[in-house]
């Protein structure tokens, strides 16, 4: 890399080259100017020995010296130009690539006055070179010689002119071409000797003419790198050159002592007109996981990409990386995309064979001992087995991981992206609804992932469950505002509720404060001198506590949602007998299916993406017959079906209104209109195009259709995509209400622990093997299931490597601390020795005994063993061992537990633990009594001045 210094004084010499060259063009200037006088002058005496006398013209007569004639003459004269005068103000000629001809020749001249070894390096030689020529740069020149070289090499004649000029340019191309590849003409010259004395040509010898070939070609490539080093033409890159964030390297180095925390203020934010966020404090600190929350459509998505497209300004040191579009489809497999997707480590590989096979140390301002300490900072060589342990998490297994990205889903796509995002390993990462195409299994990996990752996270998700296991901090978007919340999304919960709370009470005072001042004011405003005075103090008292008058933080009000239920039907409503499934052309799915479904049943079905539970739904409704065995339905069974590509049911053109109108055609616009409103979607909502509606209002457009239907049994695939928080909870409790089946397909942890009761885990078989995959019952709760997740993840090891990260950190942390330990250890030796210190054996003086250390239990060769400590009570300010001490305390006034006082719990929420209880009162020792070592211990060093104190009272000296 280039340094300022360099480049000053490169600055300077450049300015001195061109004073020097502005002192010769000048000097050149005046020559012409000198020698054009000369000729002119010369041409004048020629023209007046040649012009007749005065007075006469050239036929002999008399001239006409009036002063109009005269003038006419003086004036008729500038008109003609001597013919030399018009050759030396002809224009330069200019070449076809921007060059003057005379430039091309000083560059030339230049050439033959500054050989080869001239100088001791080809940079100075080429900078002497340059400096002959007016107005041309180093590189500039080097390219017009290589231009010549080239066209010698062809057989024409470059740059095209007259045949003076383009002889001596073939001379000088000729020259420079001989001084650079004279010893390679000499090899090929022997080359071609030897080969023309062996007539045949064996595959041995065509072998080796295409080495050495190779081997000419990499020399010559080597050779035009040095030279475009020699001359200025290896300059590093920047990351605006090179197309992708550095992370790496002396380019990187800032990264390594910079503060990683963003706190931004005063943020502005605007959707289209609206404005979503004022003066807003945007505060992420390194490593926190953050849940970011609120109603739809108050910007949560915005501010995502906002901070990733720079609208609001980060530290650009910073790399940040917003997961928000899939991966795009080509024939790359899943593997290489993730692998092609860190471009930084792409390149210094690329970098790395290219100096390799030029045999070069350097090019582009990077080393090659530069590229290896790179490659080791980033990890290069467990790449691979990183971007397959993160694919596998996800749910790809290694066929899948080597099928081309263009043949997976929209939803598989979008799982790569993911991918790439996690194998970047960015220093801020906003994640936009990572659940919605996430299975159970991926979801709980990418739990798992994100709690043991050491980077900060920004997470925007509908998921209650997946925010409380992954996020430690909540950022509520509300009012226009961030506000901040530490813990997970149900902490958040408690917390505003608790503030809500105060802020209620603390405004009914308030209220009821300035209802008493309003009286006081309204009674005695008018009347006597005095109370006026007091009303007027009243008067300020009341506008200073409307000034401090607390704003209560209600909610917005939430969308219910209500479906009506089914006339009763007596069980079974569904049942399915030694039912199996497969499609046409394809291996069972599944067999062996045995259970029924009626009115009371709330099931949950589970599984990874692919092992068939939309299939399974099909299977109930009908929509599919089994290959294998029957599926009985009662007669008069009604079931609707709620599915997560619903869309496709749909009109778009139309609005919600004619969609329902359709339904049933006897329905009134007035009652359609007034059925959408009970869904949300009310107003000029109802008659919007479907296409225009967001996917929370397309979800309640489809659940107003599947009330309308009046279901026995509801079926519903993934009905949390594309609804928020609030919505979630409110459709869980119209479950709940809802008095007929319920079969649900859905990751959402909230929403199985609150709605069923019964969880049917479909496990995916093996269709190269031809084992077939079957539907089981987990005798377990939901949470249950995904710990049975996590240690499956532990025992593939899926999260090695971030377990070897956690490893290798704690690891770190012991070392810090032992080497800190034997610091303090050092320091008090060195203490303890000087202290100890005493005067000589012949001072006579006595000797001096050391200081007694703390007090605790010291136990020497010939001592007993210390007593075991009492357990301690909750309630005991000191815990003395009478069997310790030769003195008894005397009675004590037992102290009791008022009734109105409970201990204290560890649980900061207030959750009850039945470890702790209130233990029974008993007596204490006085205040004045010390603790004494034991004296019944003969066998003990009269010199030892540590006590035999009962253990409790270290406990006493940490108090």
């Amino acid at each position: 890399m280039v340094s300022g210094k360099e480049l000053r004084e490169r600055a300077e010499k450049e300015a001195a080259k061109k004073a020097e060259k502005e002192a010769r063009k000048a000097a050149a200037a005046a020559k012409r100017a000198a020698r054009a006088e000369a000729k002119e002058g010369k041409d004048g005496d020629k023209q007046e020995t040649d012009t007749p006398a005065a007075g006469e013209d050239g036929d002999g007569g008399t001239a006409d010296t009036t002063p109009a004639a005269q003038a006419t003459d003086e004036g008729a004269k500038p008109a003609q130009a001597p013919k030399k005068g018009a050759k030396a103000e002809e224009e330069p000629v200019v070449e076809w690539d921007g060059w003057y001809q005379e430039d091309t020749l000083a560059l030339l001249k230049a050439i033959k006055e500054f050989p080869k070894g001239c100088v001791p390096s080809e940079k100075e030689r080429w900078a002497k070179i340059a400096g002959e020529v007016e107005g041309k740069s180093v590189i500039e020149c080097f390219q017009k010689v290589k231009r010549i070289m080239e066209a010698k090499a062809a057989g024409r004649v470059d740059p095209p002119g007259p045949s003076k000029h383009a002889a001596e340019a073939a001379a000088a191309a000729e020259e420079e071409a001989a001084e650079q590849e004279g010893g390679e003409e000499e090899e090929a010259d022997k080359a071609e000797k030897k080969v023309k004395k062996t007539k045949p040509k064996s595959k041995f010898m065509l072998k080796k003419m295409e080495q050495e070939k190779a081997a000419a070609e990499r020399k010559k490539a080597k050779e035009e790198a040095e030279a475009a080093k020699n001359a200025g033409m290896n300059i590093r890159k920047t990351a605006e050159d090179l197309g992708f964030f550095i992370r790496t390297g002396p380019d990187a180095a800032i990264r390594a002592t910079a503060n990683m925390d963003i706190c931004i203020r005063q943020v502005q934010l605007y959707g289209g007109r609206d404005e979503l966020i004022s003066n807003g404090v945007l505060q992420l600190t390194n490593g926190v996981k953050y849940g970011l929350v609120g109603r739809n459509g108050v910007g949560k998505t915005t501010l995502l990409r906002a901070i990733a497209e720079g609208t609001i300004k980060m530290p650009e040191y910073l790399h940040i990386i917003h997961v928000e579009q899939e991966a795009e489809p080509d024939s790359r497999s899943s593997l290489q995309t993730v692998l092609q997707s860190d471009h930084e480590r792409m390149w210094l590989l690329e970098k790395e064979q290219m100096l390799l096979d030029l045999e070069l140390d350097e090019h582009e301002g990077v080393t090659l001992q530069e590229i290896y300490e790179r490659l080791d900072e980033m990890d290069s060589d467990t790449a691979t087995s990183r971007a397959a342990g993160i694919l596998s998490g996800l749910g790809f297994d290694p066929a899948m991981q080597a099928k081309a990205t263009k043949e997976f889903s929209g939803g598989w796509r979008m799982r790569i992206a993911l991918a790439c995002a996690l194998f970047m390993e960015p220093d801020l990462l906003l994640l936009d609804e990572p659940t919605n195409h996430l299975d159970v299994h991926a979801l709980t990996w990418l739990e798992e992932f994100l709690t043991r990752w050491d980077k900060t996270v920004v997470i925007v998700s509908h998921d209650r469950g997946f925010l409380n296991a992954a996020t430690t901090t909540t950022i509520f978007l509300h009012r226009k505002r961030l506000e901040y919340y530490g813990g997970s999304y149900d902490t958040f919960l408690k917390v505003r509720a608790e503030h809500r709370a105060n802020e209620e009470s603390t405004a009914r005072t308030q209220n009821m404060r300035e209802s008493h001042l309003k009286q006081f004011i309204a009674r005695f405003g008018q009347g006597h001198k005095k109370m006026v005075r007091q009303a007027q103090c009243r008067m300020k008292m009341l506008a200073k506590l409307q000034e401090e008058a607390v704003e209560v933080d209600y909610d917005d009000p939430t969308l219910r949602l209500q479906f009506a239920s089914a006339t009763p039907l007596p069980p079974p409503c569904i049942s399915v007998m030694n039912a199996a499934f497969g499609y046409a052309g394809y291996e069972t799915l599944y067999e062996g299916l045995d259970f029924g479904l009626d009115m009371d049943s709330r099931v949950a079905i589970v599984g990874p993406n692919g092992a068939g539970k939309s299939t399974f739904l099909k299977l109930l409704e009908g929509e599919i017959l089994p290959t294998e065995g029957w599926v009985n339905r009662h007669t008069k069974l009604r079931l609707a079906r709620f599915s997560q590509h619903h869309l496709e049911s749909m009109d778009l053109e139309q609005s919600g209104l004619q969609h329902m109108r359709k339904l049933e055609k006897d329905m009134q616009e007035q009652e359609a209109r007034k059925y959408l409103g009970r869904f949300g979607l009310s107003g000029d909502l109802g008659l919007k195009p479907i296409k225009l509606l967001s996917g929370g209002q397309k979800s309640r457009l489809a659940f107003a259709e599947l009330a309308w239907r009046q279901p026995h049994v509801m079926l519903l695939d993934e009905p949390t995509n594309h609804l928020d928080l609030e919505t979630i909870e409110s459709l869980a409790m119209s479950l709940n209400q809802f008095e007929g089946g319920v079969v649900l397909v859905s990751h959402d942890e909230r929403l199985i622990s609150l709605v069923c009761d019964e969880i049917w885990c479909v496990k995916k078989g093996d269709m190269e093997a031809g084992i077939p995959g079957r539907v089981a019952v987990f005798n377990g709760t939901f949470e249950q299931y995904k710990e049975k997740l996590r240690k499956e993840f532990d025992s593939k090891n899926l999260l090695a490597v971030q377990k070897k990260k956690q490893s290798e950190k704690a690891k770190n942390e012991k070392v810090t601390q032992s080497q800190g330990s034997k610091t303090k250890a050092a320091a008090s030796t060195e203490s303890g020795t000087s202290d100890a210190a005493g005067p000589g054996p012949g001072s006579g003086a006595a000797p001096a005994r050391t200081a007694p250390p703390k007090i605790g239990v010291v136990q020497t060769s010939n001592a007993p063993a210390a007593p075991k400590p009492a357990p301690r009570s909750a309630w005991d300010d000191e815990d003395v061992d009478e069997a310790s001490s030769t003195m008894k305390p005397g009675p004590a006034p037992s102290r009791t537990v008022p009734s109105n006082m409970q201990p204290l719990r560890r649980d900061a929420w207030g959750d009850d633990d039945d470890s702790y209880r209130a233990p029974p009162s008993r007596p204490g020792p006085p205040s004045n009594m010390v603790p004494l070592g034991r004296k019944d211990d003969r066998n003990s060093d009269p010199w030892d001045d540590e006590p035999k104190v009962h253990p409790s009272r270290r406990n006493m000296e940490r108090w």
